[in-house]
């Protein structure tokens, strides 16, 4: 059986499951995974605008992309958009496909889920089509006609799939009746589906690493040890995502300043040379209570080692820290989806949230203060109520029984 993995490099977190996707696939037997990047389809020079474009939007513009969203999650005024966008990505990545040929294929962004919903629509039936969804909320353009499954962060998500299912095929059948037009023959309307596809709540499917430590006080004591962090002091660690959209270096000056005691902290700059040299400055001599990574692969031993996560609201990221149980703080989450992830996992899972570094720091205070067992006993609990480490290893089980019957 031939695996496609189908992603696009909007934000990192498409890309990272695809990757946590492919590490666990990758050990089922009588599999070949392949991984695909939807920019490929098109010259390198037109994908290094967008993506250049879309995060200086996001820097500079945040409410216009907020429009955007908005526009694109409504019933109607978007798909024409969206169909266009994919009707012109299949004619230029046809040749990718038929040349990978693939049995299954597995979709993180609405793109390539679009591209694959007219490609088996209209040259392979047979072809089995899975979309993992990486948010905890589920975009309009990601429901397509031809989707076998959806692969939800959360149970509740079902609902919201058949709600925008549901509601945009209501609205294409109506707009096509007053037109006078007939649904095709194959039972799609206008690319939108036409009866509610399997879900599973398997979770975000994230990096196996995620999945190592059980034992909470144990993983502390080690981890602390390592990291050189005192057993009892109170560790805050920041992680910017992918994007580097957390402005670290402002939020560490002012927590600093307006905390005290035996609080740590540790920032994750990623490939931000800069902002890792910034923060380095920052932080002084040896002995300060301010460590910087710069890439690491240790961000799973970081997460369960520490007290307090501070975030964006990205799925992925989300994710990272549900499966290590962290005690979660998003700060200003962009417009968009991370403010739905943010407004979902708040009232699904306690997750805090500030806009402000004044907000931040009374977080910090009032965690801070909790004994040192009681924070163990509380990333136990969250751990195990919310964390979905498998997810991954679930989607590959899926599967393989998948193989069998096909």
């Amino acid at each position: 059986m031939k695996i496609l993995i189908m992603s696009a490099p909007i934000g990192s977190g498409h890309q990272m499951a695809a990757n946590a996707l492919e590490e666990s696939l990758t050990r089922l037997e009588n599999v070949e995974v392949v991984q695909g990047n939807v920019f490929s389809f098109f010259p390198s020079f037109l994908g290094d605008l967008f993506l250049r474009s879309y995060e200086k939007i996001l820097r500079i513009c945040p409410g216009l992309y907020a429009m955007s969203y908005r526009w694109g999650n409504r019933n109607s005024g978007s798909l024409w958009m969206r169909n266009g966008i994919n009707s012109l990505l299949l004619r230029l990545g046809r040749s990718f496909i038929e040349r990978v040929r693939p049995d299954v294929v597995y979709s993180t962004h609405a793109t390539p889920t679009g591209i694959f919903s007219l490609y088996k629509e209209k040259y392979d039936p047979g072809l089995w089509l899975g979309v993992v969804v990486t948010d905890f909320t589920v975009h309009r353009w990601l429901i397509c006609n031809g989707v076998d499954a959806y692969f939800l962060a959360d149970e509740r998500l079902r609902g919201q799939i058949a709600a925008v299912a549901s509601g945009a095929a209501d609205k294409d059948r109506s707009d096509r009746e007053k037109d006078g037009l007939l649904p095709n023959e194959n039972g799609s309307e206008n690319g939108l589906i036409t009866d509610s596809p399997a879900c599973y709540a398997f979770g975000i499917p994230v990096r196996s690493a995620f999945c190592q430590h059980r034992d909470t006080a144990a993983a502390h004591r080690d981890l602390r040890k390592r990291f050189g962090w005192p057993k009892d002091a109170f560790v805050c660690l920041l992680v910017g995502g992918g994007g580097g959209m957390l402005p670290m270096e402002a939020i560490l000056r002012e927590l600093r300043r307006q905390t005290t005691g035996n609080i740590y902290f540790v920032a994750v700059a990623g490939h931000n040379a800069d902002l890792r040299k910034k923060l380095e400055a920052q932080a002084g001599g040896a002995d300060s209570h301010l460590k910087v990574f710069g890439f690491t692969k240790e961000l799973p031993q970081l997460m369960t080692g520490s007290d307090l996560v501070i975030t964006k609201g990205g799925g992925v990221s989300l994710a990272e820290c549900l499966a290590c149980g962290s005690d979660i703080v998003i700060y200003s989450p962009l417009p968009g989806q991370e403010q739905a992830n943010t407004v979902f996992v708040q009232q699904a899972y306690g997750v805090k949230a500030a806009n402000d570094t004044k907000r931040l720091a009374e977080i910090l205070r009032q965690a801070a203060g909790l004994p040192y067992a009681d924070r163990i006993q509380q990333q136990n609990k969250r751990r195990s109520a919310f964390g979905r480490p498998e997810a991954a290893q679930r989607m590959a089980e899926f599967t393989q029984n998948l193989h069998l019957i096909m």
